[in-house]
């Protein structure tokens, strides 16, 4: 389960409210390069992007960079292990205060007095990086806005479901004759090759060979100047040709000056729009040498950010063609997995229909006399609606893509309530009907990892209510279960021996506003149960043997490996 935290903000261990002009004038005296270079070092060492919280780690470092606040600190701190100076959101933040702040040429931060101005730095960015000051009369809406923007930074343990699942979905989107013969096929592993000079396999396995370099950072390496140091040459003793190796770093790193350059023409953005991380993890501070802003993004260009590699250098037209396409792609694989794993004894049946050919849902599961029905989503949030907490552009958003839908149809929970008030209508779904069910649950399955915010899932039902009769029917529909693909994922070993239904009733029962994700919750029913196989963890698995293969391959015939191994401890270098 994940651990949390409240972060310790400038307001209450100084007295008086942030400034971002403040924050800057902080700032602005040091080199860019460095200032950077040390955040960077310090989001790796605290590992905050990873479900570990280092309460201990993050005590010392706040003895090192605020000294004159710490007895204060320390006060706030007393009667609870759960608060925080030090964040991922809030390093990532004030690297991009820094590249609009800093000099290319000024002080390197090497004193107590330069430590302790990135320390004030950090804790005025705890109190900034919020969209707006939230309010005991805020609605579901706007509690949602403002947390919203923390979906991408929370920390999570799902990195190895994420690749696996990416890899099968790229592999699917291939050799699936359904999805070649449709009409906004995409070559995706072709136009792949095409635009990075790689296979997707081999960028991921580069991904996960550079992450290695980042991982596991402990704080006594933070004052080492070769610490947390990426050269071009790390691939050099690996299999890998160096041209490939080259064509590689060429299109995953960015300049410092670069990116600088870019933050400072997108300062219009929200603070808390960080996207141009996501897309550029690995930055270069000298010639051919790099440093890692977040290992979760990096290791995430492996997972997730395989697909949008891929769209970022698409045309216009093919990047709609893909959206698209990779909506069918989703559809099919989650089918896939929760097909292959069910074994509870329930019906899973894929793209039900009603008697006269339209499609009910995109999967349902007969559990005796429970009926679960799904919708998939592939759709993701516009980053511009997602940050910067305008309510407006967000409730027009997710009305769109997850509620109601467009000129093309009903989407998602305006989808799920007409279908299910169809059948219970009267209206057969594959030969069932619905005098056999007693109880029916409607369930959202998303690929954007947002869905797990709180409010999130407390909306949706919401805006469920105001459009399903519940009275109108004697059966039970429950509230709407809205789940992200690795909370899928994450109960695949589990069902086969319990059946779904009963593994989202012990989790409503702990969960009943709705503000937790399934696989980052209790779930009474499954606690201390020792899972069964799940396949995309096995998956993952047998990418670990082939980043040993392709990249070792002398050493790979040589000896066995862990199926948890991906990579030697030290990486490829």
């Amino acid at each position: 389960m994940s651990r949390y935290a409240v972060l310790i903000t400038y307001r209450e261990v100084v007295g008086r409210e942030s400034k971002l002009l403040d924050l800057l004038g902080l700032l602005a005296k040091y080199q860019r390069n460095e200032v950077i270079f040390l955040l960077a070092k310090l989001n790796c060492v605290l590992g905050t992007w990873q479900n570990n919280l280092d309460f201990d780690v993050d005590a010392k470092l706040t003895r090192t960079f605020l000294p004159s606040y710490s007895k204060k600190i320390d006060q706030i701190r007393s009667g609870t292990n759960f608060r925080i100076l030090f964040s991922r959101i809030g390093l990532l933040y004030l690297v991009k205060q820094s590249s609009i702040a800093c000099a290319e040429s000024g002080l390197w931060p090497k004193t107590e007095h330069d430590f302790e101005a990135i320390g004030l730095a950090c804790l005025m960015a705890n109190d900034l990086m919020l969209p707006f000051v939230p309010s005991p009369q805020d609605g579901t809406l706007e509690k949602l806005a403002n947390t919203l923007p923390f979906s991408d930074y929370v920390p999570h343990d799902q990195y190895p479901m994420e690749i696996a699942r990416a890899r099968k979905m790229f592999e699917m989107a291939a050799s699936e004759q359904s999805l070649r013969s449709r009409s906004d096929f995409v070559p995706v592993n072709a136009e792949f090759e095409k635009a990075m000079g790689n296979s997707y396999t081999a960028f991921s396995e580069l991904v996960f060979g550079c992450a290695t370099k980042f991982l596991n950072v402990r704080l006594e390496d933070l004052p080492s100047p070769e610490a947390m140091i990426l050269r071009g040459t790390f691939f050099q003793k690996s299999a890998i040709p160096p041209d490939k190796a080259k064509r590689f770093f060429d299109k995953i790193t960015i300049p410092e000056p670069e990116l600088a350059n870019k933050i400072r023409s997108s300062s219009d953005r929200p603070g808390d729009d960080l996207t141009l991380f996501q897309a550029h993890p690995l930055i270069e501070v000298g010639s051919s040498i790099y440093t890692c802003l977040d290992p979760g993004f990096l290791v995430g260009k492996a997972g997730r950010g395989l697909f949008w590699t891929i769209f970022s250098e698409l045309e216009s037209k093919q990047r709609s063609r893909l959206f698209s396409f990779w909506g069918a792609v989703f559809e099919l694989y989650v089918n896939s997995i929760m097909s292959r794993s069910y074994k509870a004894g329930g019906r899973f049946i894929a793209e039900p229909k009603f008697k006269n050919g339209d499609q009910a849902f995109d999967a349902c599961l007969l559990e005796g006399q429970r009926l679960l029905t799904f919708e998939h989503k592939s759709s993701t949030i516009r980053a511009d609606c997602k940050y910067g907490g305008d309510v407006a552009k967000l409730r027009k958003e997710l009305h769109l893509k997850f509620i109601d839908g467009d000129d093309e149809g009903a989407k998602g929970v305006a989808q799920l309530s007409k279908s299910i008030s169809r059948f219970l209508d009267g209206e057969r779904i594959e030969g069932i009907c619905h005098s056999s069910v007693t109880k029916i649950y409607p369930i959202l399955i998303c690929l954007d990892d947002s869905v797990s915010v709180p409010y999130l899932g407390k909306y949706f039902n919401e805006q469920f209510d105001l459009v399903f009769q519940r009275d109108k029917f004697a059966q039970t529909v429950s509230p709407v279960f809205t789940l992200n693909v690795s909370d899928v994922e994450s109960v695949l070993g589990y069902l086969n021996r319990f059946m779904l239904s009963d593994i989202l009733d012990s989790f409503y029962s702990q969960n009943q506003g709705m503000f937790g994700s399934l696989s980052r919750s209790e779930v009474p029913l499954l606690k201390n149960v020792e899972p069964g196989p799940n396949l995309v963890r096995q998956d993952f698995a047998e990418f670990g043997r082939r980043i040993e293969k392709d990249l070792f391959p002398d050493e790979a015939d040589s000896k066995p490996t862990s199926e948890d191994a991906a990579l030697r401890k030290n990486g490829p270098r």
